[in-house]
């Protein structure tokens, strides 16, 4: 019988669709071996990771072999205690490492300075190529190592100024018991020692200098209402020659606005004359004293020197903190090459080999932007700005309008003095003290008495009853007077009479001026600011004085930072000097 295919074919499928899909139900709810496969996918994962970070931590470990030697390699060959050639000190470095082979080039950088390595620079570059073992199956058949390093050691030629206030309240008894002069002499030769000698032991301490010679300058300013600069030092500059008899400057304000005193432009000497309220005078007023131990001591070579420098300092005057911040910062400014130079060689006595600024220091103070040259000022005040008087443009030199009466023969004769009124156009006759030698104003200057002959003579008188003779002693003028006025110039007025006698004569102006404490405030702001832009580095201290008062703002303002200003007093002012004698130790060395 015919077979029907198409009703054959589809009849079959049905129970072959019934039993396949009972087999699908079956296999879906099975779950035996189903996390097999799917470990074995995380197996292989956790494989490839280890595998990955092997060859990283194999890198890293060689990596930070090649860095610590290179590293350890040029800090030793950098030291400039470092006695053998810097570029086989690197080289020993990796042999006994066993990296000898990876070495790549060394570069090696020194400078010198009076005669010794003062900086030396050393770098070195080091590679090698580490082959992966797992992540070549990823293609990265090669990992490149290098490792650099640079190490500088430098120890700064230091230039110091020590601006020291030895105004009159500097003599008054301190919280020590000792006065504070006395504390400030200590303090201030406990900081040299550490600078010049020694910055590992104390002063007594009889251990050897470990400083070596030519590296650290150290110029003393004491001030007081002036700083006394001294014949020697202030003939190297450009002043003005009114008088001989002191050596201090006048400076205008807008000189306090550069840290430089340029020695070819003309500053102003200050004139000779005594301020004092009194008629007379006193040595101790005048504006500019003449004490040695006042001078300024620059760029001092060895520490004894310096000692002998400080322990001369005493106490009086007013206080312009102002012109010391001046000097100080002048003293450390490349104007004054030409000036230490000749120093060099000045003779600091006739017939003496001994200069008055060592020879090492020639060519200091160094250019601003010397390699390894470091530039200090240590200002200490127990105080504040006073006054500072100083004379009138039209007073400072020229022929004054007082005349000497002099004999002719040169001699002195009475000690007249002819002063001048314009106004009037005439002359009041005085003696030293002022006092009328003649109390009449009169057409000319005073030149002395006509010479006379005198004797015995009848002198008639006549009255209402009649004429009579007497005998008395005549004296008559026979000739002219006997001398000569001489005109003064102004410093020989100064040098002879107070500002006071002067102005005493209602006719005549006062002939000083002065800055006061506001003036002078502003001049050491400037002065300080000029110090700082050019990375003078300033320290301040102050002495004894308040805290918060109008003084330490001051000090705090003219500072580097605040915290480069320091308080003291009696009992710790030598601790505050050591603490800033560590810092500059620590900036002073680098690596």
């Amino acid at each position: 019988m015919p077979t029907d295919q198409t009703t054959c074919k589809r009849a079959a499928p049905a129970g072959l669709r019934v039993a396949l899909r009972d087999h699908l139900a079956r296999f879906r709810a099975e779950d035996r071996g189903g996390m097999v496969i799917f470990s074995l996918f995380i197996f292989v994962a956790m494989m490839m990771v280890a595998g990955l970070a092997i060859d990283f931590m194999r890198y890293e470990m060689t990596r930070t072999q090649f860095q610590n030697t290179v590293d350890r390699a040029v800090l030793a060959a950098a030291s400039l205690e470092q006695k053998q050639d810097p570029e086989a000190v690197v080289k020993d470095y990796f042999l006994k490492a066993g990296l000898g082979d990876f070495l790549g080039p060394v570069d090696v950088q020194e400078t010198e300075s009076s005669g010794t390595v003062s900086f030396r620079r050393v770098s070195a570059l080091t590679g090698a190529t580490l082959s992966p073992i797992f992540l070549s199956y990823v293609g990265m058949d090669e990992m490149p190592i290098t490792a650099y390093s640079v190490a500088e050691e430098g120890i700064s030629d230091l230039e110091i100024s020590l601006v020291l206030d030895v105004s009159g309240s500097m003599g008054n008894k301190s919280s020590s018991g000792y006065s504070k002069v006395y504390e400030l002499r200590e303090a201030a030769k406990d900081f040299t020692y550490h600078m010049q000698c020694n910055p590992n032991a104390s002063r007594n301490s009889g251990e050897a200098c470990s400083v070596e010679d030519g590296k650290v300058s150290i110029s003393i300013v004491p001030y007081a209402e002036q700083v006394t600069v001294g014949k020697t030092l202030l003939d190297q500059f450009n002043v003005t020659q009114e008088h001989a008899a002191s050596h201090c400057v006048t400076f205008d304000e807008d000189e306090f606005t550069s840290a430089a005193i340029d020695p070819t432009v003309l500053i102003k000497r200050t004139g000779h004359f005594d301020y004092n309220n009194s008629a007379s005078r006193s040595p101790s007023s005048f504006v500019c004293l003449t004490d040695k131990w006042r001078e300024i001591k620059p760029l001092m070579y060895d520490y004894h020197d310096v000692y002998d420098a400080i322990d001369a300092l005493r106490a009086s005057g007013w206080t312009s903190i102002d012109l010391g911040m001046k000097w100080g910062a002048a003293l450390l400014d490349p104007a004054a090459q030409s000036v230490v130079t000749a120093l060099t060689s000045t003779a600091v006595a006739p017939g003496s080999t001994e200069t008055v600024v060592n020879t090492a220091f020639d060519g200091r103070p160094y250019d601003y932007d010397q390699a390894y040259n470091m530039k200090v000022v240590i200002l200490m005040t127990d105080g504040e700005n006073t006054y500072q008087h100083y004379l009138k443009d039209a007073y400072r030199d020229g022929p004054s309008v007082v005349w000497h009466y002099r004999k002719a023969d040169g001699s002195l004769g009475d000690d007249v003095y002819s002063v001048y009124n314009a106004s009037r156009n005439q002359y009041r006759w005085v003696d030293e003290d002022g006092d009328d030698f003649n109390s009449n104003w009169q057409d000319d200057v005073y030149i002395g008495e006509a010479s006379q002959t005198c004797g015995y003579e009848q002198v008639r008188y006549r009255t209402w009853w009649g004429t009579y003779y007497r005998t008395e002693w005549v004296c008559n003028p026979t000739g002219a007077p006997d001398g000569v006025a001489y005109q003064l110039t102004y410093p020989e007025v100064w040098a002879k009479f107070t500002t006071r006698w002067f102005s005493d004569f209602w006719w005549l102006e006062d002939p000083q001026t002065d800055y006061d404490q506001s003036d002078k405030d502003d001049h050491l702001a400037d002065i300080c600011a000029a110090a700082k832009s050019e990375d003078i580095l300033v320290y301040t201290i102050g002495f004894e004085i308040g805290e918060g008062s109008h003084s330490e703002s001051v000090m705090k303002s003219c500072a580097t930072t605040r915290n480069h200003y320091f308080p003291a007093d009696g009992v710790n002012l030598g601790d505050v000097f050591s603490a800033i004698a560590s810092s500059i130790n620590q900036l002073r060395l680098t690596e």
